[in-house]
């Protein structure tokens, strides 16, 4: 049950989910949050790395922070988890407690997951949908499961983390592109640079070290080969950096990182203060 706690964190988040006035708790099994994942701090993303996640799991509540691309975070908590024999082979439910209706009564939150020692899964319905009770649910997650809709999150390795956060951070902050006229460039060179140099090509997870094969002056474009690989690409002409930049990168990257952790679980310590 240790990969439960990212994704029922994720669900909260999202308009997606299945919702009672009818508390659950009641017919099924119960298990704490730290009973699905150790406390702690963690860090998930979707395959696709377009969505993540940041999670604080403590005794009694899991908090997590949710970032889609650029968007701003959001945070949610989950109070519980339930398992039970009508649900399909090892598929578990996260509960939220959501607001109350139109009657006043309390309305209970249910997202259901499934997981394995690789990756956890989402099961989600298209809209949010009302449930009557136990077995109600356990129809919908059956048909859920043999249809096979989930939307699946692995877990950042620790080494990773900083890469990952920083992404996310940059993809935030990143400002509309200006409309402006293309800065001039020489034929045949780029920030100074010619065909055979050695050069270093920016990304989010790290800056590339590379060669120079081609230059393409006329759209703004330079062809380069990337050590690592020997793979050749085309990139934009403000993708090329000397090594001191991406030095500059890497401390930025790992400051960034440490930042949007604390800012995603602890939103009122990045507020700024009022004047």
């Amino acid at each position: 049950m240790r990969w439960v706690i990212a994704l029922l964190m994720l669900i909260g988040l999202a308009a997606c989910r299945y919702e009672s006035t009818a508390d659950l708790r009641s017919s099924a099994t119960v298990y704490k949050v730290t009973a699905a994942f150790p406390a702690g701090q963690h860090l998930f993303q979707a395959r696709d790395q377009s969505h993540m996640l940041a999670m604080n799991v403590q005794e009694a509540k899991a908090t997590l922070a949710y970032q889609d691309q650029g968007q701003e975070p959001l945070s949610e908590e989950i109070v519980a988890l339930l398992g039970s024999d009508r649900f399909p082979e090892n598929v578990y439910v996260a509960m939220a407690l959501g607001g109350k209706d139109k009657a006043g009564a309390q309305i209970y939150q249910y997202y259901p997951f499934w997981f394995n020692p690789r990756f956890i899964a989402w099961h989600k319905p298209d809209a949010v949908t009302q449930v009557h009770g136990l077995a109600d649910l356990a129809q919908y997650l059956t048909a859920a499961r043999q249809a096979d809709r989930a939307l699946k999150f692995d877990m950042v390795a620790p080494e990773d983390q900083a890469t990952v956060l920083a992404r996310f951070e940059a993809w935030r902050k990143k400002p509309a592109a200006p409309v402006a006229a293309p800065e001039a460039a020489a034929d045949g060179t780029v920030h100074g640079f010619s065909v055979g140099d050695g050069v270093y090509v920016q990304g989010f997870f790290s800056d590339k070290p590379s060669v120079i094969q081609e230059i393409d002056a006329a759209n703004r474009r330079v062809k380069v080969r990337r050590y690592e690989d020997g793979v050749s690409d085309w990139v934009g002409f403000d993708s090329i950096i000397t090594r001191d930049e991406s030095t500059v990168n890497d401390l930025g990257r790992g400051a960034a990182a440490v930042g949007l952790f604390v800012c995603m679980l602890s939103p009122e310590t990045c507020t700024p203060a009022q004047k």
